[in-house]
């Protein structure tokens, strides 16, 4: 189990002072970011295998092996471990992370573009990390209880973008069930949300606007 590795590390690197730690690992004048990276890995639930934290002697992965050896970790079960958190983590950076987009059939009048540029994070609404590895039965609750929750503290009504009248739940890319603001299901579809382009054309002419400044 991962926990009972990272509890192993973290009992016998508290057995030693920092600085003779960092010095076995190969740094013979420890600085404060070396210490700062040392306490990041131990308290880090992944042991700072996602931090992208590196120098010029250690990269992630290696900094953890040099670590374990430090402290007297087997070096058969720190490597056992360090690739399995490695290879979980690369699971999750490319895995499709399902969320919801808040349909209100919005349609552009006179609202300015960048304050809708601005706005476009409030019609996409997130969940836990993980939330992807559930299996789809195991997600609709979820997503249910996030609708009413939102739904909720909303008031039924999105800002800038007008009143509530769908939420999709993508699942997988390009692929959504329907549901009403009282958490109902009534359809599903496989196209990606219906105006995304508007957000792609904002960010079109904001590119413009900045390219041309920068011509200035």
């Amino acid at each position: 189990m991962i926990v009972n590795f990272r509890t192993d590390l973290a009992v016998r690197a508290a057995a030693k002072p920092h600085a003779e730690i960092l010095k076995t690992m190969g740094y013979a004048t420890p600085t404060a970011k070396n210490y700062r990276r040392l306490q990041r890995a131990l308290e880090s639930p992944d042991l700072g295998l996602s931090s992208g934290d590196y120098d010029f002697k250690y990269g992630g992965a290696e900094f953890l092996a040099a670590l374990c050896r430090a402290v007297g970790v087997d070096p058969v079960v720190a490597d056992f471990h360090i690739k399995r958190i490695t290879t979980r983590l690369e699971e999750e950076r490319a895995a499709f992370k399902p969320y919801i987009w808040v349909d209100t059939g919005f349609v552009r009048t006179s609202q300015p573009l960048l304050a809708l540029a601005a706005c476009e994070h409030q019609r996409y609404l997130g969940f836990e990390k993980g939330f992807w590895r559930y299996s789809l039965g195991e997600q609709l609750p979820q997503v249910k209880a996030l609708i009413r929750k939102h739904v909720s503290e909303m008031d039924g009504k999105l800002g800038i973008w007008g009143k509530i009248k769908q939420y999709h739940f993508y699942y997988k890319k390009d692929a959504a069930y329907v549901f009403n603001p009282d958490a109902e299901w009534i359809g599903q579809h496989s196209r990606p949300p219906r105006n995304k382009a508007t957000c792609n054309r904002v960010t079109g002419i904001i590119s413009a606007a900045v390219q041309g400044n920068n011509k200035g």
